[in-house]
């Protein structure tokens, strides 16, 4: 949260509207529109203002007020709205129509459109006054506000816009003296890089124009805290009861529980690994060294920048001990020779049974893995789908155990998961970030996992 502005400010003026149009201010939102609204020399303080709180607690309705007081109150000309899904902004814009026409006193203001407030169509939705302001929606693409020009811009879901949208909608605001852009989101995860961004400026040395406004529970609270529910739906008791978070949390995957209902940040919305399941395999005092029979795996990223060699051992206990062994990071691509050198130095001091690799991602580093007489194994296609689900059973089952790598852990926070109608197996595409870890761990835990066959002298 922004530490609060001092000075002259219309929220209070604000809090009228928005009661004399039917819709009062919840305390949450009368907290952030006085500070929001704070003004010096008769010009908003805050340039750009972010609304980050739990689903359903009433963003998207102070937005539409918002965007109501600017068109009646507040003297603005211009304002554009973004969203990445049309329907989003088509829910705020109907909003503001559905006000407009519950109150003759903004209809009056309003040019009709067929007797009708508002234009309708793919591409065309506005509202226009008689004074000749504008509301209107464009495309959240990098073309969407190119070349307008915004007393307000509103953009809602930040998390989901990319970053030519943003890089084409901010300009909007620059040539009025006094703009704002006001937007809206819960929590993202590794892929929402403009929302993490702006959230770590906020966090870190915030400017005075940028207001950040957030109700969030701990990051790593328990999702079934309702202490922490509280301290992230701030409309509790209001638009939002216990008894709807609860029944969200009962019917929602953890990692979406997290997002839309906490505000808390995670790697991955679509996570294969069981809340927990992962760090409850950790044990920092394992060791891995030359001995015992090894497995060895590797992968390399689909950018190219990155790669991962992974191995495994089965320990006293019988549990397969696992970790990273090394990693090669580029600007542009890795360099496959030296990944295979490298690769080959590991395999002369630990002498794997096998070492595991995918034929579509590594067949160049396999290919000299091989003619450096190293016994090499193509873990791909339907192979890995078997590999993905190992992986999950052998760390749910608490088979498997690692030291705590932070690099592994991060890859693994990061995995993401691609389904058909039989099975599913982590995707490289889709994850946040670099997993060649998890994939070259997948390959490990399923070749070590194979019936050992024994054997057998039968006489006839």
């Amino acid at each position: 949260m922004s530490l609060k502005l001092k000075g002259p400010s219309r929220g209070a003026e604000f809090a009228e509207f928005a009661e004399k149009v039917g819709y009062p201010l919840l305390p949450w939102q009368k907290y952030a529109a006085d500070d929001f609204l704070t003004t010096k020399d008769g010009k908003w303080v805050r340039k750009t203002v972010m609304i980050c709180v739990s689903r359903q607690n009433g963003k998207t309705l102070l937005a539409a007020l918002r965007i109501l007081a600017g068109l009646f109150i507040f003297g603005e000309r211009s304002i554009i709205a973004m969203s990445s899904n049309r329907g989003m902004a088509l829910t705020t814009f109907r909003q503001v129509v559905q006000i407009i026409e519950a109150n003759e006193f903004l209809r009056d203001q309003v040019k009709l459109n067929l007797g009708k407030v508002g234009r309708f169509g793919s591409g065309t939705e506005c509202i226009e006054l008689k004074n000749g302001a504008r509301y209107e929606i464009v495309a959240a693409t990098s073309d969407g506000a190119r070349g307008k020009s915004a007393d307000m811009l509103f953009i809602d879901e930040l998390r989901e816009i990319g970053e030519e949208a943003w890089r084409a909608a901010k300009p909007t605001t620059r040539a009025k003296p006094n703009s704002q852009t006001f937007l809206c989101s819960n929590a993202g995860d590794a892929f929402s890089t403009v929302l993490n961004d702006l959230r770590d400026r906020a966090m870190s040395y915030p400017a005075q124009t940028l207001g950040w406004y957030e109700w969030s529970a701990p990051q790593h609270s328990k999702i079934d805290d309702r202490n922490a529910w509280a301290m992230a739906n701030p409309s509790m008791g209001h638009l939002i009861s216990e008894e709807t978070l609860a029944e969200a949390l009962s019917t929602d995957t953890p990692e979406t529980f997290r997002t839309e209902s906490l505000t808390q940040w995670i790697s991955s919305l679509n996570s294969p690994w069981p809340l927990g399941s992962w760090e409850a395999c950790s044990d920092a005092t394992l060791t891995m060294g030359p001995g015992p029979t090894t497995y060895f795996a590797f992968d390399v990223a689909q950018s190219r920048r990155t790669a991962s060699l992974v191995a495994g051992q089965i320990m006293p206990d019988g549990r397969i001990g696992v970790g990273m062994l090394d990693s090669w990071r580029a600007d542009n691509a890795v360099d496959d020779v030296a990944i295979a050198a490298k690769i080959k130095e590991w395999a002369d001091k630990y002498r794997p049974t096998m070492i595991c690799f995918d034929h579509f991602a590594t067949a160049s580093i396999a290919a000299r893995l091989t003619a450096s007489a190293q016994r090499m194994v193509d873990v791909s296609g339907t192979a890995f789908y078997q590999a993905s689900g190992d992986l999950l059973d052998a760390i749910v089952a608490k088979r498997l155990v690692h030291s705590g790598q932070l690099p592994l852990t991060e890859q693994m926070n990061a995995c993401a998961a691609k389904t058909n109608d039989a099975s599913w197996r982590i995707i490289r595409r889709a994850s946040a970030g670099d997993v060649s870890g998890p994939i070259a761990l997948a390959m490990i835990v399923h070749k070590m996992q194979e019936p050992v066959s024994t054997p057998m002298v039968i006489a006839g």
